[in-house]
């Protein structure tokens, strides 16, 4: 019994014994699990509690593509498309050497690529310079995808989908591109588009305010027509909005909203008469230089034509003109010293000479040798003249003149105006004076103004040339329009009213725009009425419909008798019909009455000792040049269309300017026709036609 009971005892405190060591075995295991749970809540429960709440929303832009600009009859002229590109995106582990390499790798990979310039465009701060690397700054932001090149080919595609991890930082995404018709159709016109962050960096007021409302790397309008109607063309971004972790893993999907179209403009160009026009300066002013006449640097020419009823601008030529498909991608340096000369709209600011092939400072040098496109305006004011000394009753409609040959205005040996090579053209009338281009005539009808009206004369003639446009902005809907000089206001504060309106009398003290001398034609054919100046007809969205339609729009009107506008009409009939006109030779055969008024400007040229404008600077008269210009309109008893045309350095006006305004008159006569009832424009049947011929 006792045995038993020991045996028992024994038995119950190995069962105890167990017990406790599974008992401290699971206080082990729970002190652990304690341990572990308030190591997880209090000292890492901040970042657990952060990486669990870190799931966040992502939006991901899609651009949107631009709206296509077609000419008045529906010829593509700009569209957008998808393009394969590469990119480059910047990452942390990256350096000096990763970069220089990557660049030189990719040189004989994407085509027609140099590593000077894969380097500048992934902006990493590192640039190529004399075949050194050196430091830059950094023109947009570190993590920025960066465009490098546009249009690849399947061939470089397939070579960086392969060649991947050699290549890390470079992938091909698809990217809308602008697409300019080779043509090249009104290139300043039109315009052309670079990065949103070009024109933040270059402090661009109008995108500065919308910053909120681009992609750094987003195509913008930056000048012409792209930039004055970006709110049109640009469309409206889409996005794909995903939730994302804190390593930025994608976890799903939530909405996506597509982008929108921007809305198609139609100009009121034509094509066909903006390439007749710019191909026949093309061919004619070599011709013209080889003829000399004081033509041998005739190397520029600047053509607008404009319908007199409406304002509608048919043609508008700056020429030379340039390839705006370099901007797609960002011309590289050769190619925007190339270009750089031709870039300005000459039709509605200061363009300077083509200088081609200098660059550097040697062509800024040149540019200094010869006139930019706004220059004396010559004899083409005369008609304004005319029309001022009417309203101000110094002379009447039936004023007659004996031509001294000589006109003394004041008692200096200098206070003398003669005709061009001293010609006498016997008695004048008013309408004769401006056939034969009399600058005696003009000069007597400035000194009567000035007698009846004193010192503030040339005010007064200020005036009137404003009612035409001159001395003001035309209102054309493009940027950076210039108004002009008035350089006889300049005259009048330094030598007194009398040398100051004599001057001006002839139009050897005031320089104008083409447009602007486009404008005020249109406005002497129209009997005073002044429209401004229009390049688009109307703007279409995606399903054809007409959102905004454009109507002539009237400035002003100088109401003056109708007897004062024949005077002035009859008189530059003259110059093409009858034997003595000055433009009789440049619409000889032409079957319409062109009623026209040509000026040969005169030009001193002044020439800087350099062009480094940080030390002291010397200038010296370097030559004196004679500048062709011409206006007109046609036909003269129902004004259709009126013309403008100035050549830098093109001699007589109507042996340069006459003959590229005769050119633009066939062209238009053949394409849409100048009499009442031809080929009459109805923009509602135009419609969009992507086809180029």
């Amino acid at each position: 019994m006792y045995n038993h009971e020991e045996k028992g005892n024994e038995r119950v405190k190995t069962i105890f014994s167990r017990l406790n060591v599974l008992l401290l075995v699971v206080f082990l295991v729970f002190s652990a699990m304690i341990f572990r749970l308030s190591y997880v809540q209090i000292v890492k429960g901040a970042n657990f509690e952060k990486e669990a709440t870190s799931k966040s929303d992502k939006k991901v832009p899609i651009l949107a593509m631009r709206g296509n600009i077609y000419d008045r009859n529906g010829n593509l002229i700009v569209h957008s498309q998808g393009s394969f590109t590469a990119v480059f995106q910047e990452k942390d582990y990256m350096n000096e050497a990763y970069y220089v390499n990557l660049a030189t790798k990719l040189e004989k990979i994407l085509a027609g690529t140099k590593k000077e310039d894969l380097l500048k465009k992934m902006d990493v701060g590192y640039e190529f310079k004399n075949g050194k690397v050196e430091r830059t700054m950094r023109m947009t932001s570190k993590f920025l995808e960066k465009d490098l090149k546009y249009d690849l080919s399947q061939k470089e595609i397939a070579y960086l989908a392969e060649h991947r991890s050699e290549l890390d930082g470079i992938t091909v995404v698809t990217k809308p591109i602008r697409v300019y018709d080779p043509n090249q159709v009104a290139v300043q016109a039109i315009g052309y588009v670079r990065p949103f962050n070009v024109a933040e960096n270059q402090g661009n007021e109008y995108y500065l305010a919308r910053k909120d409302s681009y992609l750094p790397n987003q195509m913008v309008g930056y000048d012409g027509i792209e930039r004055s109607y970006e709110d049109q063309l640009r469309g409206e971004n889409g996005y794909r909005l995903y939730q994302v972790a804190a390593n930025q893993t994608i976890l799903q999907q939530i909405k996506e909203v597509p982008p929108k179209r921007g809305n198609n403009l139609y100009l009121t160009i034509d094509e066909r008469v903006q390439l007749d026009t710019r191909n026949f300066i093309k061919d004619f002013l070599p011709k013209l230089r080889g003829t000399g006449k004081n033509a041998y640097n005739a190397r520029n020419a600047y053509a607008v034509a404009i319908e007199v009823k409406t304002g509608r601008v048919i043609a508008m030529v700056s020429y030379p003109e340039y390839d705006p498909n370099i901007w797609t991608s960002g011309p590289d340096k050769e190619t925007y010293e190339a270009n750089q000369y031709s870039f300005p709209n000459g039709t509605i600011n200061s363009a300077p000479h083509d200088v081609r092939p200098k660059t550097g400072d040697d062509a800024a040098l040149e540019t200094y040798k010869h006139p930019a496109s706004i220059l004396p305006s010559g004899s083409v004011l005369k008609p304004a003249t005319v029309l001022t000394g009417l309203a101000e009753k110094v002379i009447t409609p039936d004023d007659t003149w004996s031509d001294p040959g000589a006109y003394r205005y004041g008692s200096s040996a200098g206070d003398v105006i003669h005709n061009d090579s001293n010609h006498n053209y016997g008695l004048l009338t008013p309408q004769r004076a401006l056939k034969f281009s009399s600058n005696t005539y003009m000069a007597r009808v400035g000194k009567a103004l000035r007698d009846k009206l004193g010192k503030d004369t040339i005010f007064t003639y200020q005036k009137y040339l404003r009612a035409f446009g001159l001395g003001i902005k035309t209102g054309i809907d493009l940027p950076n329009e210039s108004s002009g000089k008035e350089d006889f206001l300049v005259m009048n504060a330094k030598y007194g009213p009398t040398a100051a309106m004599v001057q001006a009398s002839f139009g050897q003290q005031g320089r104008y725009t083409t447009m602007q001398l486009a404008q005020y034609t249109a406005t002497l054919a129209s009997k005073g009425v002044r429209y401004r100046p229009q390049l688009v007809d109307r703007i279409v969205d995606n399903n054809g419909k007409v959102v905004q339609s454009f109507k002539p729009e009237v400035l002003s009107k100088l109401n003056l008798p109708d007897e004062y506008w024949r005077v002035v009409h009859q008189g530059m009939v003259m110059v093409t019909t009858e034997q003595g006109g000055t433009g009789v030779t440049a619409f000889a055969g032409f079957p319409y009455h062109v009623a026209a008024k040509t000026g040969t400007s005169q030009q001193d040229i002044y020439v800087p000792s350099s062009v480094d404008f940080s030390k002291k600077v010397t200038w010296h008269k370097a030559n004196k040049i004679n500048n062709g210009v011409f206006i007109s309109f046609a036909p003269a008893e129902d004004p259709k269309l009126a013309v403008a045309v100035i050549v830098p350095e093109g001699g007589y006006g109507s042996q340069s300017a006459g003959m590229i305004a005769r050119a633009i008159y066939d062209s238009y006569n053949k394409h849409v026709g100048l009499g009442p009832i031809d080929k009459p424009y109805v923009p509602a049947t135009a419609a969009p036609n992507t086809t180029k011929k």
